[in-house]
């Protein structure tokens, strides 16, 4: 019973914190690093080649969320072309700036790509071995048809890769590849949900990391009816 009433309070939480985002136009807040977060504005700008960039802030903090269009749709982070989508955070608490970005760095792989290539010879394997890119130690689950490798997924993110590494999945004839798309400290995504009147509406999350490696989390992110900056 005990269980059941702390479910129940969480989701009410959840659901109060979307109902006070939308019962404050613009707005925008998240879970950084598992504390509510909430920027006091938001604006968002359109660049000259359709690219859509949002700016929420505090008095001392900044979030930009950045995507290579404005349409509805989802932009992943942390890829190889970072320049394109990519988030960050700054902030000045200390009278010493901190900042993050999902920029492409070494680490964990986590996102994977659909395979480049499915190659031949392959059989269904739990923790099948992989080779290539610049980490070591990524294992993958494998499901195939006729041979051919159709889907993977994590089972070990092994350390040291990079966003855009190719990788071989070791067996059948040793000829089914993938690509990396990102890596665990720095990824992430921006959902938009709806664009109306000139106002976005959506989602995101991401981690991102500093120049020292440190990696800060925005989770369970929300922004609503953000206008165009003027």
């Amino acid at each position: 019973m005990k269980k059941l009433f702390s479910l129940i309070a969480l989701a009410t939480i959840f659901y109060s914190c979307e109902q006070d985002t939308q019962s404050n136009t613009p707005g925008f807040q998240a879970k950084l690093n598992n504390m509510y977060w909430r920027a006091n504005d938001a604006t968002i700008a359109i660049d000259s080649d359709g690219g859509m960039t949002i700016t929420a802030y505090t008095a001392y903090e900044s979030v930009v969320l950045k995507s290579n269009a404005a349409n509805v749709g989802k932009y992943i982070l942390g890829t190889q072309d970072y320049f394109s989508n990519h988030a960050s955070y700054t902030n000045n608490l200390q009278n010493t700036q901190e900042y993050y970005n999902t920029v492409a760095v070494e680490g964990p792989a986590f996102n994977l790509s659909n395979m480049i290539t499915g190659g031949t010879g392959y059989t269904n394997v739990q923790g099948a071995q992989t080779t290539g890119g610049s980490g070591v130690g990524l294992r993958v689950a494998t499901q195939t048809n006729a041979g051919v490798v159709t889907a993977i997924s994590v089972l070990a993110r092994g350390t040291g890769y990079q966003a855009g590494d190719i990788i071989t999945i070791i067996g059948g004839n040793n000829n089914a590849t993938f690509k990396i798309l990102n890596v665990q400290s720095s990824n992430g995504e921006i959902i938009i949900e709806k664009v109306e009147n000139g106002l976005y509406t959506g989602k995101f999350k991401f981690n991102a990391v500093n120049a020292f490696g440190e990696v800060v989390t925005f989770s369970e992110g929300w922004f609503y009816k953000i206008p165009l900056g003027l």
